[in-house]
């Protein structure tokens, strides 16, 4: 996830309606599966580096399915801006998840609003 795409982010989500800002959260924590599955099957990469790009997605995807959760129960206040700042700095931990994370938070927006992020 590049830093042009991270500043649109909060921007773009704040574009939609609430109930398409959670089906994007559901949708994201779909691709970020997918996102996952591509890293377990790429060849290129070591076992160890697989794993550690796992982990890191796996911690994106654990606060994907609690935004859910706070966004359908109205818990309390967690900005786009403040989840924007979470995927980054998981982005900042482990460069090599820049990719998929990208292309998931990408390929989602597209499915619900139908624009490019």
């Amino acid at each position: 996830m590049n830093k042009g795409l991270a500043m649109q982010f909060a921007k773009q989500m704040g574009e939609l309606t609430e109930e398409q800002r959670l089906h994007y959260y559901e949708v994201l924590a779909h691709n970020l599966t997918v996102a996952v599955r591509g890293i377990w099957s790429d060849e290129r990469i070591s076992d160890t580096e697989k794993v550690d790009r796992m982990k890191w997605v796996n911690e994106i995807l654990h606060r994907v399915t609690a935004k859910v959760y706070v966004l359908r129960l109205k818990t309390h206040e967690w900005t786009e801006e403040d989840f924007e700042g979470l995927i980054l700095g998981y982005v900042t931990a482990h460069p090599g998840i820049a990719g998929e994370v990208g292309w998931a938070v990408k390929a989602t927006y597209r499915t619900i609003s139908g624009e490019e992020m």
